[in-house]
């Protein structure tokens, strides 16, 4: 059985990878409804393809925006479900279970939204951040990290 939000979430990074527009996706992103991801997204292995795919097709959307910024992680502009995220947002927060990043190490960070604690893995996995690509993607050969599929 298709899982539409992890299908969504590959032809976003997809899209983004080859430099096509991905405004109606993204804005269809924005109108699913929280209790929908929740239900969709039942498992980490689901969890993990649907926000990897999400994050690595934002930065690649937001590098090549022309104000980028040096905070382009930390800047919440990211619509999901109606809720503004950042990168760091999904990394830290979905991705690593509500750890915060301060220096070279991570503490559990109690403020995150209901939202971000509802949605995130239950189970820490460090084998996602070779997954995850945090690099400058002016340098176009960078930016063909691997769509997880399901």
């Amino acid at each position: 059985m298709e899982n539409y939000q992890i299908t969504l979430s590959e032809t976003i990074l997809s899209k983004a990878q080859s430099g096509e527009d991905t405004s109606a996706l993204r804005r269809e992103l924005y109108y699913i409804r929280r209790s929908t991801l929740y239900k969709k997204l039942y498992t980490d292995e689901l969890k993990k393809m649907f926000w990897v795919n999400l994050f690595n097709a934002y930065v690649i959307i937001i590098s090549n925006e022309p104000k980028q910024k040096i905070s382009m992680f930390k800047r919440k502009r990211i619509k999901i479900a109606q809720y503004l995220l950042s990168l760091d947002d999904i990394q830290y927060g979905i991705l690593r279970m509500h750890k915060y990043k301060i220096g070279f190490c991570y503490i559990n960070n109690p403020f995150y939204s209901s939202f971000i604690k509802m949605l995130a893995v239950t189970k820490l996995d460090y084998t996602i951040e070779p997954q995850l690509n945090r690099t400058d993607y002016h340098h176009k050969k960078n930016t063909q990290k691997a769509i997880i599929k399901q």
